[in-house]
């Protein structure tokens, strides 16, 4: 027995997320804690409900420090973390502000027993947008449910993830007219835009042949649906713009769609602080794009550990495809240690991947590609963070790098791996907080190295606040000031509305260094709070001139308001 649990520790070296993470055991103590609010630290609550409202299409966001080449195309969902609270906890937060923006968020948990957990969230935000036709609006819908009894456990996770976007396609001659509104300014595209949902249903099952608590050896079973469709629509005069159709002079409705079902079965083993699961799974996928039709069966193998002990935590999980889409592998590993003030954590990933479906072939109205042959793309990663909670001077320093080989690019109108075999990006970043009686300093630098330059290397911001009670009984707590920043020159990138992703042809074209300013005030009166936000304030100094991509200018002033409100029974 023990020969064959350190066979599968080794084997089972990987994975951020509780993938192995048991409903059987003792990991169930509260995550909100009675200090946890939906709007997190009253000092960032206008970040956390306000996120920079950049012009660029997509997910990708240069001024940010997390960074991972995927972000340059399409999204998908993320698996839920899990939260625990043994009383019922109800909370929402909202904000709005300039150009209709508005973002919302309702959180639930509950357990409805000892052995009955459930958490619920629903996430909207949207916009009319900077540029004409930028509106957008995404929706999230996430519900989990835990349940355990003496020889079963279940976890069921089920999400929705819809995202209606219009695209303009940046502005006409990639120049700014002064002395009007960035919407009433002309744009490539007036009549396009982009549909995409995803819907995943995750069932884990597990079957113990044992009732003692504190140790369980059983049957793992996990069956999951997972379906993806996007559409792309333009009406225009398209043979004028791209020079041919393939079906419609006037009207574009491109479409794919992969459905796919997935069967995972095995043994699992659970002991005081340890999990492990190792077995083999079959997934079924049917892709459907207009002509194109096809579908296949793959089948992996794949193993799993959780441990948990004495300050020291290790999450890990591997899989290796055997049939089908043969070689492909997942490596992941995360790991963790706090003692005294002091929280050190590291992780890191090894992913080797085929195209994703509708990048090996597509037909459309403007766009149609097929690859013949397709290559194994290679993405390692790592991340490690170090942080200090002193009295004094609480600081982070956080490094990360991510590494591809052969990772697919869309380049002239189809997705290639031929060029750009290399795309890396390197970052660290350093930042402290120092509060001195009602003075709250807090400041981050953030230095990286990408290919291309197509990030900015120095990200440099800091805020200046009062930190302190508001009238005689000091109920009414604040954080009021602001924040400054630099952020360094960088290439500007393409984007291409047809494949939702940006393309990596040089432009050319850079981002000017500049100075960012910023005013925020949050108040906090127990469990309710609210804030008021001024961002880019600097822009009403300067000339609208700066791009954050080929055809996008920076974003003008904004303002931006918002409430929180946290309920626990």
């Amino acid at each position: 027995m023990k020969k064959w649990i350190l066979f599968l520790l080794v084997t089972s070296f990987c994975q951020l997320y509780s993938l192995a993470q048991s409903p059987f055991g003792n990991y169930f103590q509260d995550s909100l804690k009675p200090g946890h609010r939906i709007s997190g630290k009253l000092d960032s609550v206008d970040v956390n409900l306000a996120s920079y409202q950049h012009t660029l299409p997509g997910d990708f966001n240069p001024f940010q420090y997390q960074f991972s080449f995927s972000d340059l195309s399409t999204k998908w969902l993320k698996l839920p973390v899990r939260r625990f609270s043994s009383i019922p906890h109800i909370a929402f937060e909202y904000s709005m502000g300039s150009k209709l923006a508005q973002f919302g968020r309702i959180s639930y948990t509950h357990a409805l027993d000892s052995n009955t957990f459930i958490q619920l969230d629903y996430i909207r935000n949207s916009s009319a947008g900077n540029l004409r036709n930028s509106n957008f609006e995404r929706n999230t819908v996430e519900l989990s449910l835990m349940h355990r009894s003496r020889y079963y456990g279940t976890i069921l996770d089920l999400s929705f993830y819809g995202n209606n976007a219009n695209f303009s396609d940046g502005l006409i001659g990639d120049s700014i007219q002064e002395g009007f509104a960035l919407n009433f300014q002309e744009v490539q595209k007036s009549n396009a835009g982009n549909k995409t949902k995803e819907f995943y249903a995750d069932w884990k099952n597990y079957i113990s042949f044992t009732k003692d608590s504190l140790q369980k050896i059983g049957l793992v079973l996990q069956p999951r649906l997972d379906i993806k469709n996007q559409r792309y629509f333009e009406r225009d005069t398209l043979k004028g713009i791209y020079g041919f159709y393939n079906y419609d002079s006037a009207n574009t409705y491109d479409y794919w769609q992969v459905s796919s079902l997935k069967l995972n079965g095995g043994l699992f083993y659970k002991v005081r602080n340890l999990n492990i699961e190792a077995g083999v799974g079959a997934r079924y996928w049917d892709y459907d794009n207009l002509k194109i039709h096809q579908d296949t069966t793959e089948a992996y193998g794949f193993a799993a550990v959780d441990f948990n002990s004495k300050g020291y935590y290790f999450r890990g999980s591997a899989n290796y495809t055997l049939i089908g889409a043969k070689g492909e592998t997942s490596i992941l590993a995360h790991a963790k240690k706090a003692f005294s003030k002091n929280v050190f954590s590291v992780s890191g990933g090894l992913s080797r991947q085929y195209p994703e479906i509708y990048q090996r072939t597509f037909y459309g109205n403007t766009l149609n590609y097929s690859w013949e042959t397709k290559i194994l793309g290679t993405r390692t990663t790592g991340n490690l963070n170090w942080q200090n909670k002193n009295r004094i001077i609480p600081f982070f320093v956080q490094g990360t790098v991510e590494a591809n080989s052969k990772m697919p690019v869309f380049i002239q109108n189809k997705w290639r791996q031929d060029t750009l075999t290399t795309l890396n990006v390197y970052g660290i970043q350093v930042g402290f907080e120092y509060l001195f009686k009602k003075l709250l300093i807090q400041s981050r630098v953030s230095y990286r190295e990408s290919t291309g330059s197509l990030l900015p290397n120095w990200l440099i911001s800091g805020r200046i606040a009062y930190n302190g009670g508001l009238f005689k009984a000091k109920k009414l707590k604040t954080v009021t000031g602001i924040e400054v920043g630099y952020i360094s020159a960088y290439s500007l990138l393409d984007f291409t509305p047809m494949s939702n992703s940006y393309s990596l042809i040089a432009t050319g074209r850079e981002f000017n260094p500049m100075m960012k300013l910023h005013f925020f005030s949050q108040f906090d009166l127990g469990y309710f709070r609210w804030f008021i936000r001024v961002e880019n304030i600097e822009q009403t100094f300067v000339k609208p001139t700066n791009f954050e991509g080929l055809g996008y200018p920076v974003t003008p002033l904004q303002l931006r308001f918002g409430v929180s409100w946290d309920f626990f029974n």
